[in-house]
Order: structure tokens, then sequence, then C-alpha cells
């Protein structure tokens, strides 16, 4: 089946000329000359790409685009702007989540190459979702098995031990299939919840935990961010002191979506009451409650400080991966969140930190670079020969740079970067 673009312009020529440049592609192309009629064209026609133009009357490509990411989110959106619409280009990007943007007037096969890249993501995005709906089923079924089983418990006693066995195995499934999901969501988070696993298993061994609580801190620590995936893709890869104050509002959601996820199976119940209390401080000022010191349980208190060291170390907090040391005089900075007789067990700490580059960051074609974009990750040549360090700042004369590497390769480079809204 041909892929479906809509082209959103309102200069009929300019239509003329992207329906010219697709006639040759396996593509079916519909185009409107204002956001509102091809608002409604998308009720009546599903598409798999909106490429849409910036400057336009009554509604400009920024707002077209935000509105279609609200209806549609899993069909991906392109930008047409030009260099002097830079402002409204970084609010598309940020409120309208695009997948990239083209200044005009365009290079014919750098667009085509955006588009190409821009429908495969389209098709990523419709098998995720089909994979969400495929868990909802599977959990649903999954809840209905564990009654299941309760009621034959309580039906023969003969049955229990077998029972509780199967029982086990639904909860072991159930936990994979969310880190899975999870990891889909954001690439690196399976690696990195068995890491603040690890971290809570150290914690129970020094303080002489019973064999239940152990197992609660652990199972715990290990699905602490399953919440985060009804969480925008757009928030998850800031930085937490980079975000807004917007932004950090909607990401403290998942300490209670992580509860919620889990409270009705009776096996994890325990586990869902400490989720809940993931990011609770002692004095008050943590999410998403704003509970303090006795309203916080025991394992809540341990869990938010493995939480914070966790974070911290593989720069989630702030963007850069800190060494413990480091880590350990932040946290004695912020003392009077943690419970005091907790903090001497940090000390005893051992974690390697090899996985913090697998935290997703905005992927950009080197058409889409601006000057002032931070480089996210080192960049290498086809040959490994190192172009540009981690948290290099891009500037014009860079980008140029790489631009002529890019024509003496194969294929398009790819860069991470971190894009900063100063405003």
């Amino acid at each position: 089946m041909d892929k479906r673009i809509l082209i959103i312009d309102d200069e009929a020529s300019v239509l003329s000329t992207l329906k010219r440049l697709f006639r040759n592609k396996p593509y079916e192309v519909f185009s409107a000359l204002s956001g509102e009629e091809g608002l409604s064209l998308l009720e009546k026609q599903p598409v798999d790409l909106i490429i849409s133009d910036m400057r336009m009357p009554q509604m400009d490509g920024a707002e077209f685009l935000t509105t279609v990411k609200e209806a549609y989110p899993l069909t991906e959106r392109i930008l047409l702007t030009g260099y002097s619409d830079m402002e409204s280009t970084i609010k598309a990007i940020n409120d309208g989540g695009i997948f990239g943007y083209m200044s005009k007037p365009w290079d014919v096969d750098q667009l085509l190459s955006l588009v190409e890249s821009a429908l495969d993501q389209t098709h990523k995005n419709k098998l995720k979702n089909r994979t969400l709906k495929r868990f909802k089923k599977q959990n649903d079924a999954l809840g209905e098995d564990v009654a299941r089983k309760q009621r034959e418990m309580a039906q023969s006693a003969e049955f229990v031990d077998h029972a509780f066995q199967k029982l086990k195995n639904s909860c072991d499934v159930t936990e994979q299939m969310l880190l899975n999901l999870l990891d889909l969501k954001l690439k690196g988070q399976r690696v990195y919840a068995d890491k603040v696993a690890g971290i809570a298993y150290q914690f129970a061994q020094v303080l002489g935990f019973s064999e239940n609580d152990q197992k609660v801190l652990v199972t715990a620590a290990r699905l602490h961010g399953i919440g985060k995936i009804g969480i925008p893709d757009d928030i998850l890869v800031l930085p937490t002191d980079m975000m807004t104050a917007e932004k950090f509002s909607l990401y403290c959601q998942y300490p209670a979506n992580s509860a919620c996820t889990l409270m009705s199976y009776f096996e994890f119940q325990d586990v869902a009451q400490v989720l809940f209390e993931q990011k609770e401080y002692l004095d008050g000022s943590g999410y998403p409650s704003g509970l303090a010191n006795k309203e916080i349980s025991n394992l809540g208190k341990i869990l938010s400080l493995i939480l914070d060291y966790a974070e911290l170390r593989f720069g989630i907090t702030t963007g850069e991966a800190l060494n413990h040391e480091t880590v350990i005089g932040v946290i004695q900075t912020n003392h009077h969140r943690y419970e005091p007789s907790l903090l001497p067990a940090l000390s005893s700490l051992t974690l390697e930190v090899d996985s913090s580059e697998e935290i997703s960051a905005m992927m950009l074609p080197l058409y889409s670079l601006r000057e002032g974009m931070i480089v996210n990750k080192d960049i290498y040549s086809d040959n490994d020969i190192l172009l540009l360090h981690k948290n290099a700042v891009l500037t014009e004369k860079v980008i140029g740079h790489l631009i002529n590497i890019e024509q003496n390769i194969k294929g398009h480079l790819m860069i991470s970067v971190r894009f900063l809204n100063e405003g």
C-alpha cells in the first residue's frame, strides 16, 4: 500500500512543486491551502506524514502541527521554514513535537531523505502503539488469571503450592513485560532499571533486611520507572534540571502512574505503595503528594535516596554523569530530604556507570543542525576518527565541516543533540 502524505501550504505553486517532487515515488499525495483545510481533510483521510509550511494566515505551521500532534500522535510531522522563523521553529519542536524541519529553499535530495526517515518513524510509532494495545490485552488477561488462581487456592489446600508457583510465574511475566514496554518507550531503561535494582540489593544487604523487605525494595527499584510510559517522549529525553515548570509538572505524575499500574495485582500491592512514595522527601518537598517524615514508609525513604543517587550518577538529573564522591556531596548538601541513618550506607555502594549514553536524545540530520545546539554524544567518522566531543557547542563553521565530511562518506550522518530553549 502506498504511503499517504499531506502537504499544507498557502501558495498553490509550492504545493504543485512538492507534488511533482513525489510524482515518481510510491506515495499518495494530498494537499491543502490552509491549516483549517488540512484538519478537515484529516478527519476524512488518515495519512502517514504531514508536511506544513510555517508562514500561513490565521493558523501558522507551528500551531497547526501542535493541533495535529494532539489529534494524530502516531503521524510524524515535518515543518518547512525560513531562517527568519527560528523562534517559531523552536516552538514547533517543543510544542508540536516535529520530526524535523527544512529551510527554504530546500535541497531535493535532503528533503526526500527526511521524508523517507519520517515515514519510517511513523511506521515504528504504529508498531509501538500496537504493542501497547497488545500489552493491555495481555495484562487484562493476566489479571483474570491471577484472580482465578486465588479462587482455586481457596477451594482446595491440595493445590496451594502449585497455584503459588504459577502466580509467581505470572508476576515474573508481568514484570518483564512492563520493562520491555518501558525500553520500547525510552531506549536503555531496562539496563538502567537493573542498575537501580542492584543498588537496592546492596542497600538491603548492608541494612540486614528480611527476605520479604528485600524482595519488595528490589522489585520496586526495578519497576520504579514504569509510570514513565505515560509521559511524553519530548519530556523524558530532558534532564530533570533542564525541564520547564510545565514539563516537570507532567513528569511528576510518573510515580503515581507506576503505583496505579501495579495496585490492582495482589502480589504487587506492597511494591505499589513504595512506588508511590519513591520521590517523596522527609521535608515535604517531594512529589507527587508532598508527603513528609512519618507519612512515608521506611522502604519509600530508602528508594527515594537510591533513585536520587542513581539519577545523579547516570546524568538523568543534570545531563552529566557524576562520580560517586560528587554525588555523595550533593546528597549531603540536601541531607534534610533523607533519613539520616541511611546516609552512611551510601559510602559502601559500588556502581558501574556504563549505560547513560543509551538514554534517548533528539537525533537530527546535518541540514537540521543550528548554531548553539549541544552535542549529546561523541561524533565519529566512518573509520572511527573522533570528530567532536560530547557537550561541544555547534557553530556554523563546525556544521560546515560536518557537511563536508558527509559528502565523502556513504549515507547520511545523524547527530545526537540537546536543543536548549533559552526562552
